[in-house]
């Protein structure tokens, strides 16, 4: 398996689609999902585009706006596992915090991934080999400010909760309020030092950051510490915790 071209071709669908998000700003339509999630026609067009290209690999696919039953993956050794427009309710909102997020699922865990923000042309990325990127440079760490930003929490814009206000309270953190999975790019990059989730998300909204955590030198997992598992019955996820270092994991168990 070459781990290059299929990150060369997973970027260029999350290029692709980034445009086409923006195009279809200035004409969108939106229904409500079967759970009255919000979905809009740049959700759909994003996937389309993405499924296309990923389709080249011949690796099946798993997306928000299409679910790969469990039947159908649990013998899987690998699959694709994307949100082509992560953050839907700030879209909607006219702001700009969100983003496409494409993750690589070997058997149970994140191999390779992606998380692109269309609204600067951001993009994060890597593979099991390799550093992590951010446009096209490797992604250099401030050291100084991943130690100053130690205690500063990543809290939801759409979706903070009691729990959330709790744990920020216990650890006297300084909230910082990112909507979408660009809480993991703060991370990446020094701006947060946790983020903790006491809910079950789905698993296309955070394989990517996943990947990119643990690939960073940070960690994410469940709250004993233990890798997350992407391919289960159920594709809602564990209750999390991710650190921008390992090694401030400890301050937060």
């Amino acid at each position: 398996m070459n781990l290059n071209s299929y990150l060369d071709l997973a970027i260029e669908a999350a290029n692709a689609a980034s445009v086409a998000i923006l195009n279809e700003r200035q004409n969108l339509k939106i229904w409500q999902k079967e759970d009255n999630s919000p979905v809009s026609s740049a959700d759909l067009i994003s996937n389309e585009i993405l499924t296309q290209n990923l389709a080249k690999t011949d690796i099946e696919i798993f997306s928000e706006e299409k679910i790969l039953p469990f039947e159908k993956r649990k013998n899987l050794e690998y699959f694709w596992l994307i949100d082509p427009l992560d953050g839907t309710s700030s879209f909607l909102k006219q702001r700009d915090e969100f983003c496409i997020m494409i993750a690589l699922i070997h058997k149970q865990r994140p191999i390779l991934s992606l998380i692109k923000n269309p609204t600067n042309d951001d993009i994060f990325y890597a593979h099991k080999d390799t550093k992590v990127y951010k446009n096209y440079k490797i992604l250099e760490k401030d050291e100084s400010l991943f130690k100053e930003n130690q205690f500063t929490a990543l809290l939801s814009v759409n979706h903070l909760s009691a729990t959330d206000a709790e744990f920020a309270n216990k650890h006297k953190l300084k909230a910082l309020n990112i909507s979408s999975g660009l809480k993991f790019t703060a991370l990446l990059e020094g701006k947060a030092g946790v983020y903790r989730r006491a809910e079950n998300l789905s698993i296309w909204d955070i394989a990517a950051g996943d990947f990119l955590i643990n690939q960073n030198g940070g960690f994410m997992g469940d709250f004993n510490a233990k890798f997350l598992n992407y391919n289960q019955k159920n594709h809602r996820t564990s209750f999390f915790l991710a650190v921008s270092e390992k090694s401030f994991l400890k301050a937060f168990l």
